[in-house]
């Protein structure tokens, strides 16, 4: 917030309508007044993120985060606040005067600025060498070998690392880069004297970008003998391989129109299914898929196909990633290829039509796959292995919502494993009422994380009387008539919102949810302001009404009291006669102000 003046942010947030920004992200529906979709923070299978148009906040009922514009855009993009504001103002064209910082801050600032330019020019040193060097000549040679043609190259701006120590090095220090930035951020390496040299040499190189399509690592496969086969960017301020997919950028508008996605294990299967004509596909960087990266799909598809090598690696790799997918809330099938082949080589020798036929049609759901992987895990000849795999597979049995899905599986594993159906889903129905212990330990650790939610008394009033303000302000002009201001909230963060509530109040400034949630950087004080507008109830409702004038007396006999108790246990150490007179005569006055305030009955309904 010291970074940019109030005004520029709320010029910035007025600029944009917030169901427009999340719309770009993930599919919403209009429900009621609201906008509705799947959560891009959390799985679900019933879609419970919620924008409203009104309040210009958004709010999701499953996993309770929630905020204004900024807010989304920290978590979506992973950014800071300031970071936030800026890329908002980018898009809209208005003008942030570059922060004042430390000389510290300003280097990190300019580094990263620097890194970026530099892997840009790196981008084009490469694509230059593919195309204009002998060496690259051969390259393209075996780019047309594996079935890429000229188009594809040039779109997924392919090049290659000469077998030159000090290329790249050259180029960067000709054009008077910083080259221990450069080092940092991973385009080169530093030898044991001191010298710098090219990270990458001799590899075709395969850039990979960001969301927004920058350039931020490449991935480099060596094309003659040596190791390792492929060769990826290390991790530097610009690139996270956990948060990354690539072809992403290239994919998303597909992706949005198909409703659907693929995935599949490398770079070249990307480019070649884009190639013919399936540009939903995208592909993890060399590592099981990772939550950050299914957030980038979440909320924008039906579908999620997994395509992955028809060999051991390929089948771990779906396995690992199964956990991430049990709780979307989109189907999610796993393709089978023929042994021996990966997606690159499928479709360059049969074709796309026939990859969507024969593979994409042939799918099958995920818990067939995950059945059909514990089943090759046991021998169903066996006694021991019948029940070792029913243990296996009720596991998953009970993941399934749908009571009749839930039947249909049980009636396949009873004749697979020859055991009566009701013996089985007597079994499961077990399990499901938590007579196991594992199930007992796991609802007494729900039970104990719902105890630490609880508010005292004092924290609930608080959150009341804001969330009152928030439905609307004029119950913050009732709150001055009853001398209620900032210093009777005591509690944090509560505390914090009420000042700068009655701040904004002084200033004429908006006072609403996603107004108020612009003052503060931490998402988890925008969650607490958004939970405090919610829910969406008329400004005159007569339940806001009451519960205000209640809360309004409880905080007002919740501070004399507090003031009491501080009296009382000063009196021991008063030693002048006039300041303890002064002092009981208080805690008198005190004492009648809260009898009288609920022998009138005022506060007395409020319930906790």
């Amino acid at each position: 917030m010291a970074y940019i003046s109030d005004e520029v942010i709320e010029e910035i947030r007025r600029h944009f309508d917030l169901v427009e920004v999340v719309s770009f992200y993930i599919d919403l529906k209009k429900v009621g007044k609201n906008f509705v979709g799947f959560c891009p923070f959390h799985s679900e299978k019933t879609p419970s993120f919620t924008v409203s148009p009104e309040k210009q906040i958004f709010h999701c009922f499953g996993c309770q985060t929630g905020g204004n514009l900024f807010s989304f855009i920290m978590q979506m993009e992973d950014c800071s606040f300031p970071d936030a504001v800026r890329l908002l103002a980018q898009r809209a064209g208005i003008t942030v005067e570059p922060p004042p910082s430390t000389p510290a801050e300003k280097l990190k600032v300019q580094a990263r600025e620097s890194l970026q330019e530099m892997y840009s020019l790196a981008q084009k040193y490469y694509q230059a060498l593919l195309w204009r060097s002998p060496q690259g000549k051969e390259v393209l040679t075996y780019l047309q070998r594996r079935g890429l043609n000229k188009q594809s190259i040039l779109e997924f701006q392919l090049g290659y690392a000469g077998n030159n120590w000090q290329g790249l090095t050259g180029e960067l220090r000709k054009r008077g880069y910083d080259l221990q930035i450069a080092l940092t951020g991973g385009l080169l390496g530093k030898s044991s004297t001191g010298r710098y040299y090219d990270y990458f040499r001799e590899r075709l190189i395969f850039p990979i970008w960001d969301s927004r399509g920058r350039v931020v690592a490449f991935g480099g496969r060596i094309l003659g003998p040596g190791e390792p086969k492929y060769l990826n960017s290390p991790e530097s301020p610009l690139f996270n391989k956990s948060r990354t997919l690539y072809g992403f950028h290239l994919a998303l508008p597909h992706i949005r129109r198909e409703k659907k996605a693929l995935l599949v294990e490398g770079y070249m299967d990307v480019i070649l299914l884009h190639q013919h004509g399936i540009r939903e596909a995208v592909a993890p960087l060399g590592t099981a898929l990772t939550e950050k990266q299914l957030s980038l799909l979440r909320g924008r598809l039906d579908k999620i196909l997994l395509v992955f090598d028809a060999d051991e690696g390929g089948e771990t790799a779906v396995l690992r990633g199964l956990e991430l997918f049990k709780n979307e809330g989109c189907r999610v099938e796993v393709a089978q290829l023929p042994p021996g082949l990966d997606p690159a080589d499928y479709i360059k020798e049969r074709g796309g039509e026939v990859f969507r036929s024969e593979i994409m049609g042939s799918a099958r759901s995920l818990t067939d796959y995950r059945l059909h992987a514990i089943k090759k895990g046991f021998d169903l000849a066996g006694e021991e292995g019948r029940i070792g795999y029913w243990k296996e597979a009720r596991r998953v049995l009970l993941e399934i919502q749908e009571a009749l899905e839930r039947e249909e599986y049980l009636k396949k594993i009873a004749g697979e494993i020859d055991v009566a159906l009701e013996v089985l889903r007597g079994d499961l129905e077990n399990i499901k009422k938590g007579s196991f212990p594992e199930e007992r330990a796991k609802g007494k650790k729900v039970q104990a994380q719902e105890e630490r939610k609880k508010f005292s008394l004092k924290e609930l009033v608080e959150r009341e009387l804001l969330s009152c303000v928030l439905h609307n302000p004029r119950y913050l002009d009732q709150l001055k008539k009853l001398e209620i201001n900032a210093e009777k909230f005591t509690e944090e963060p509560y505390r914090e919102i009420a000042a700068t509530v009655f701040q904004l109040e002084q200033q004429g400034k908006e006072i609403s949810a996603a107004a108020l949630a612009s003052y503060f950087s931490d998402p988890e004080m925008h969650k607490l302001i958004v939970s405090m507008a919610l829910p969406d109830n008329d400004k005159e409702d007569p339940r806001v009404e009451k519960i205000f004038r209640d809360c309004s007396k409880k905080i007002r006999a919740l501070c004399w009291a507090e003031e009491r108790k501080r009296l009382i246990k000063s009196l021991q150490n008063t030693v002048s006669r006039e300041e303890l007179s002064a002092k009981l005569q208080r805690i008198r006055d005190l004492k009648k102000w809260e009898e009288e305030l609920y022998r009138s009955g005022e506060g007395e309904d409020f319930d906790v």
